[in-house]
């Protein structure tokens, strides 16, 4: 889901594990790149949107990992922003 000014832009929901889906691919494929477009109209480019934000919940994510309390430094051990206020 991405969301700009508190408003859902584009949403490709990923209900098995957080990385799969259980709908045709030919609904979630225009999902997803309606997903990866509204990222990169935010500013966020990367190779491949999606994967590179989907690995933040994976428990081998050495930097940063996403919890029911938020998202935290893991060597910080503190919490880091989930919004940035534009």
């Amino acid at each position: 889901m991405v969301v700009k000014n508190k408003e859902v832009v584009a949403n490709a929901p990923l209900p098995i594990g957080g990385v799969v889906s259980s709908i045709p691919i030919t609904e979630l494929g225009p999902q997803i790149a309606a997903v990866r477009e509204a990222m990169q109209d935010l500013g966020y480019h990367h190779f491949n949107e999606i994967m590179s934000l989907s690995t933040l919940s994976l428990l081998v994510s050495p930097a940063l990992k996403i919890s029911d309390k938020g998202m935290f430094d893991v060597k910080s051990q503190k919490p880091v922003p989930l919004f940035v206020e534009s």
